[in-house]
């Protein structure tokens, strides 16, 4: 005999306009059926008999956002309401929440923000702690899951964009497993999403120097800076001469001067020497008296005496001679009297110009022109930018390089953490297997059904419903039930969820009617065993086929029975767009 006593945890839902048909409902499993009439036309099914509305309204009012079929402009003055039974307290709660304002809800007497109710549900239904370490499950994700909508195919997904630590965060919290432990795959999630937007701004070129190596950017950035510390120890040193390019071409002039000098010097030289050298000649020459004796002598030698005539002629060619070279030789010594003359006149000229070329030099040495201060200048300005720009690329590639051994740290802590958490919980997944797979022999005798669960290497709680056989959309809403089953059974056992598991029709739009009705079989037994209220939406023809199947629907059908014929049929009582 079971111990689960029945619980009815939603007892009513309605709306403030009286043309909404209120539901009731009890305990155990109830199907809330929509009779599809052979008159039915495509027009009366615009917006249905509302079977996915009333989910989408459970939802809202249990502080989910407002469903954008539900923003109609002939909802907008509505407000909508369900009478709830709270595990805490055991009392029964009205609760109520307009269409056109979304952020209060009232509960009970008070009104309340969305915020606020959310934190009560959160801890009041699903025994979540109040801590900044489990940021995941939130109470929106656990109802997406006991109350789904359009997502069905993805056994294991409660909307599109649910990334898989998410879902294995909310999977896992049902089954048993720390939220704390389970969270930690969220700040891997985080880095990694850090990671790959550097990666991206990498590859778009903003920072294509990234693919260089730490150490090439270090060698670039410590050059950069010795140049920049050069250029700046420059400019400390120099002063701004306004009249360098002046000084300059002063300089210029003297050395051209100093040039011409030493050449005019040269040239003296070498003029001085040839008539020192012209001197000595003349006064190492032989005299003509000399010439005449050697005359005489040669005379001798042949037997010829030389004529008096001829020896007075010769005197007096002496005696001019002598004149004509003591005149050369006053001239040359007046020569070379100018010319040393000269030579000093140009050594003063030279040392006095070289002395103030010396000076310039000097100044030019320790000033600089304002044109290359100004140069120099925006020179350092510059090379200060590229130490920036290197220094911004060094610490992107440390960064990265940092993120990544971080990321590694924490997605190795993660893994380790959760494969602890599994091994000390074991027990539990192991119910949560062998329930998984004992129910999904009761939906098919010729297949294998099972349920995967290991931890990834980034921390994420990964689970994976399998069945033998093709990939049909059929099979896939059969894991979708069959996990949605055993999280409900397992986080009623551990007293982690209310006591309420809805499905929508569309569920088993693509289940042979066999399956369908072995899965209504076991969802009815499942609820009476554990005390549950299982409210399925149905059309009448699918209920009529899971019954042709062995499905017998007793008294779960509820009133009242909604249609898709006319205009006051469906859920709502009038057809909005």
């Amino acid at each position: 005999m079971s111990s689960w006593r029945n619980t009815v945890f939603l007892s009513d839902l309605g709306s403030d306009d009286r043309r909404f048909k209120r539901l009731r409902f009890h305990e155990g499993m109830n199907i809330l059926l929509s009779d599809r009439t052979n008159v039915s036309t495509l027009q009366d099914s615009r917006n249905g008999a509302g079977k996915s509305s009333f989910v989408r309204i459970f939802r809202y009012l249990l502080g989910g956002d407002l469903d954008g079929k539900l923003k109609a402009p002939k909802l907008k003055r509505h407000s909508f309401y369900c009478i709830l039974q709270f595990p805490d307290s055991g009392e029964m709660l009205m609760v109520e929440r307009s269409v056109s304002s979304t952020t209060q809800i009232r509960v009970g007497n008070e009104v309340v923000s969305v915020k606020d109710w959310r934190q009560r549900i959160a801890k009041s239904l699903f025994a979540l702690p109040e801590t900044e370490k489990a940021s995941r499950p939130t109470a929106p994700q656990l109802i997406s899951q006991l109350a789904r909508t359009n997502i069905f195919d993805v056994a294991t997904k409660t909307h599109g964009v649910e990334t898989d630590w998410e879902s294995g965060a909310r999977i896992g919290y049902f089954l048993g497993l720390s939220p704390e432990i389970l969270s930690k795959a969220h700040e891997v999630a985080e880095l990694e999403a850090q990671r790959k937007a550097l990666n991206k701004i990498t590859k778009s070129g903003v920072l294509s120097a990234l693919n260089l190596k730490e150490p090439d950017l270090l060698a670039q950035l410590a050059q950069a800076r010795y140049k920049y510390n050069q250029i700046k120890e420059n400019l400390r040193r120099f002063r701004v001469d306004v009249q360098y390019n002046e000084h300059q071409a002063k300089a210029d002039k003297l050395s051209a001067r100093i040039r011409d000098l030493n050449d005019e010097a040269l040239a003296l030289e070498q003029r001085r020497r040839d008539i020192q050298l012209a001197i000595d000649e003349e006064v190492s020459s032989s005299s003509a008296n000399d010439f005449a004796q050697r005359l005489s002598a040669l005379y001798e030698e042949v037997g010829i005496t030389l004529p008096k005539v001829v020896r007075k002629r010769f005197d007096e060619v002496e005696a001019f001679h002598a004149s004509l070279v003591k005149n050369r030789k006053f001239f040359l010594e007046s020569e070379l009297h100018t010319i040393n003359h000269r030579l000093i006149t140009i050594k003063k000229d030279r040392d006095a110009m070289d002395a103030s070329r010396a000076s310039i030099m000097e100044l030019l040495k320790e000033s600089m022109a304002l044109e290359t201060f100004l140069s120099a200048e925006q020179e350092l300005t510059w090379q200060g930018v590229t130490i920036a720009d290197l220094e911004k690329k060094l610490e992107a590639v440390q960064s990265l390089a940092n993120l990544q051994l971080h990321l590694k740290a924490k997605s190795a802590e993660a893994e380790v953490a959760l494969r602890a958490e599994m091994s000390e919980r074991k027990n539990l997944l192991n119910d949560a297997l062998a329930l998984f797979a004992q129910l999904g022999s009761e939906v098919y005798k010729d297949r294998q059904c099972f349920l995967r669960v290991e931890p990834t290497d980034k921390g994420v709680f990964k689970v994976e419903p399998k069945i033998d056989g093709d990939a049909s959309t059929g099979i896939s809403e059969v894991k979708t039930f069959l996990l949605d089953m055993v999280c409900a059974v397992m986080g009623i056992r551990l007293g982690r969820t209310p006591q309420i598991l809805i499905h929508d029709s569309l569920l088993f739009d693509s289940m042979d009617n066999r399956q369908m009705a072995s899965c209504l079989n076991v969802g009815s037994r499942l609820a009476r065993e554990f005390g549950f209220q299982y409210i399925v939406t149905l059309n009448s023809d699918r209920l009529e086929a899971a019954e042709q199947e062995g499905f017998v629907r007793a008294d779960y059908v509820i009133e009242p029975i909604l249609t898709d014929r006319g205009e006051t049929g469906g859920l709502f009582g009038f057809r909005f767009d």
